[in-house]
């Protein structure tokens, strides 16, 4: 059966949008419970943000005067990919911010949880606004144009801590591969990452199991047009990380899980470009993988090529 990879040890209380704002400070520090604040802000703005795209590319919505012209112009036939903007950074945190609180009114109409987002975009305005100098972190590309087969992450870079975040979007509704990917509950044996054979035993030096569905929807996508997601996001984040970068990786539900595979196969190769330890900070993530992923994921912590923390609401 599938076993969550959430030991106690793992697990923490996501924060309220009404909890108190000192601890949503711009500088970030190595504690993950401070990193986890904005995660947890590029976790949920990823579903707004995408929504917009995703009615705008159909029609349903008219983003001319809220959308700046070279994202509109980016957008529209192709994934967003906005690394030249901003003098090579991207496109701002702030700006991506102001284009989701300028569409407030539009997505009224189609977020179910907006007033949770709405409350938590106060809070990130708050922080924002208490120091105009704070944009240091950037959209660098958003892959979302085949959100029907595949999964819909984002790239963020953070300039000041030289952190390169790879996010993914959680489940959404039935247009969607989403859910056919969260009920595909079957197992699939996932290749064991080299860095960890040595310190396995029997099946567990060749592949550990893992939930069918999530692990295909990353790696192996027989309805993937183009490149699997993985090759994308290995394309995406290796610029930053030979300039030094750290890898972060993020995501809510479907994303959580998600997330959790892509940190567990990153932390794990033998690729000397990829910098260890990598960080994952999933919310409300599912099952993902059996006792073995399990026992091999804290393998990868013991050594120091991973950090983990699962963030759970107990309310």
């Amino acid at each position: 059966s599938l076993a969550k990879y959430s030991p106690e040890r793992h697990a923490a209380v996501i924060p309220s949008p009404q909890s108190d704002t000192n601890r949503m400070s711009t500088t970030m520090s190595n504690n993950l419970y401070d990193d986890s604040i904005r995660m947890l802000w590029a976790s949920k703005l990823v579903y707004s943000f995408a929504k917009l795209l995703q009615e705008g590319r159909a029609g349903g919505l008219d983003l001319a005067d809220t959308f700046p012209p070279e994202v509109l112009a980016a957008y529209k036939d192709e994934r967003l990919d906005v690394r030249d903007l901003g003098e090579g950074n991207g496109l701002s945190f702030n700006a991506v911010l102001k284009i989701v609180v300028a569409n407030a009114e539009n997505l009224k109409k189609i977020e179910p949880e907006f007033e949770y987002v709405a409350k938590m975009i106060e809070k990130i305005q708050a922080v924002e606004n208490a120091d105009e100098s704070s944009d240091e972190l950037f959209l660098e590309t958003f892959s979302s144009i085949d959100a029907a087969t595949q999964c819909v992450y984002g790239v963020l870079k953070d300039t000041k801590n030289k952190r390169v975040t790879v996010v993914f979007r959680g489940s959404t509704d039935f247009s969607t591969r989403d859910w056919q990917t969260n009920l595909s509950a079957q197992l699939e044996g996932m290749k064991t990452p080299k860095l960890l054979k040595d310190g396995l035993e029997g099946e567990l030096k060749k592949r550990v199991l893992v939930h069918r569905g999530f692990y295909d929807y990353i790696f192996d996508n027989k309805r993937a047009k183009g490149d699997q997601r993985y090759d994308m996001i290995l394309n995406d984040i290796k610029p930053f990380v030979e300039e030094g970068y750290k890898i972060y990786v993020t995501g809510h539900s479907l994303g959580a899980a998600l997330a959790s595979l892509l940190a567990f196969k990153l932390a794990g190769s033998d690729k000397s470009w990829i910098p260890k330890p990598v960080t994952c900070i999933s919310y409300a993530s599912p099952f993902v993988g059996t006792d073995g992923f399990r026992t091999a994921f804290t393998l990868l912590e013991q050594m120091g090529h991973i950090r983990y923390l699962r963030v759970n609401n107990d309310a």
